[in-house]
């Protein structure tokens, strides 16, 4: 892409995403707001016209001269379709460009089943959703794929995603489109979550933030004044890999005392078996991670001393993780992401809001608000959908070029 191409696709961009999260506004606001030429504006609201991203709406009010007409964003005009594959589950989501949720699905998680046959069964349930929603195939800009990472963005695969070890080096996103016939963007499922939250506008207010998603794994995205930031490979933010004891045991990414090992719904949850041998414990178990991690909420919910005790401690330790974060980026807001904060979001975000009230750097400076996600368990399958429309459409990005 040449340099022109770039700064008109970037003009173009910002253009779409004021409308589509200030709207209705007119030109002129557009161009005091952007800081683009009128003629820039101009040109550029006109072709977003004709492709029917936008309409306009009637005029405003008058100031002295020709009322301004004003300029709205054409929801239903595009579709996105966001995939997170999670251990436990896939889930599906189509979302329009105002990130209004027109269908989901859920379905069993890969399990033991190759790449290949989870991939013929995700075709069918992709297909399935479009027919079962009828949807104008020509409006689907095309699938984001969200996954635990980490991810090779430009190969399009996984490498060594402790639950998806067998996906290791296949090429997933080549699969999808091959089978599907949509164009896929792959992103990181933290990451995905971070576009979902700047999107529906979450987040007004705070250019800068980070989500921590918690599924399988915990990891985050982070956004730099407004643009979400993804580093060399796409691979920022692996918080679930930073170590929180230097003596601890080895984890499976090679480095040791990793927050995962401590604080990650797999290591509590085993934690969490024991007890339930023992009897110190009395909750279901049904060997799904997210299921299971939720029961474990619900029960210290309800006062069950132990679950408490657990979920206690992975709090701690997230709490600890996330104060380096803060200190690092000097970051505002925090928000938490993922099924795992499903039943124990008010947990977490009491533990690490005093904590960073206690040990951040900047406490005294300004304060840092810690919340739960809009998005629920959806965070990840509808920041992929709204990622894919954002890539098309009003694509943004702090990216470094990769080799």
């Amino acid at each position: 892409m040449t340099e022109k191409i770039r700064r008109r696709a970037s003009s173009k961009g910002r253009t779409l995403d004021l409308i589509r999260s200030s709207g209705p506004i007119s030109r002129v606001e557009l161009a005091e707001l952007t800081g683009l030429t009128q003629a820039t504006i101009s040109t550029v609201v006109r072709e977003l016209l004709t492709d029917g991203v936008i309409s306009e709406t009637g005029r405003g009010e008058s100031t002295g001269g020709k009322p301004r007409m004003r300029l709205e964003i054409n929801p239903a005009s595009r579709l996105g379709i966001g995939v997170h594959i999670g251990q436990d589950y896939i889930t599906y989501i189509v979302a329009d460009l105002a990130g209004t949720v027109v269908g989901r699905k859920r379905v069993d998680g890969p399990g033991d089943d190759s790449p290949v046959s989870v991939v013929a069964r995700m075709t069918d349930d992709i297909e399935s959703l479009i027919v079962g929603l009828d949807l104008d195939r020509h409006s689907l800009v095309g699938m984001g794929l969200a996954m635990p990472g980490p991810i090779d963005r430009i190969a399009g695969t996984v490498r060594g995603v402790p639950s998806l070890l067998g996906w290791t080096e296949f090429p997933i996103r080549r699969a999808l489109a091959t089978t599907t016939g949509l164009q896929v963007e792959l992103d990181n499922d933290a990451t995905a979550a971070a576009i979902g939250e700047y999107w529906l506008g979450a987040t007004v207010g705070y250019g800068s933030y980070a989500s921590v998603y918690m599924g399988s794994g915990i990891g985050s995205g982070i956004v730099v004044d407004g643009t979400i930031y993804h580093g060399l490979s796409a691979n920022v933010g692996e918080i679930g890999h930073v170590t929180v004891d230097a003596r601890g045991p080895l984890c499976p990414c090679g480095n040791f005392g990793c927050l995962e090992l401590f604080a990650g719904p797999r290591a509590i949850m085993n934690k969490a078996t024991d007890a339930v041998a023992r009897g110190e414990l009395d909750i279901p178990l049904t060997g799904k991670t997210s299921v299971d991690f939720a029961a474990l909420g619900t029960a210290a919910a309800r006062g069950d001393a132990t679950a408490s005790a657990l979920i206690q401690e992975s709090a701690d330790y997230m709490a600890s993780a996330i104060v380096s974060m803060v200190n690092l980026f000097d970051l505002p807001l925090i928000v938490l992401a993922g099924n795992a904060f499903s039943t124990t979001g008010s947990i977490y975000v009491r533990t690490i809001t005093r904590v960073l009230a206690e040990r951040a750097m900047v406490r005294d400076i300004h304060p840092i608000e810690v919340r739960v996600s809009v998005n629920g368990n959806d965070a990840a399958a509808l920041g992929a959908a709204t990622l894919v429309l954002q890539e098309r459409l009003a694509p943004r990005s702090l990216r470094s070029v990769a080799p």
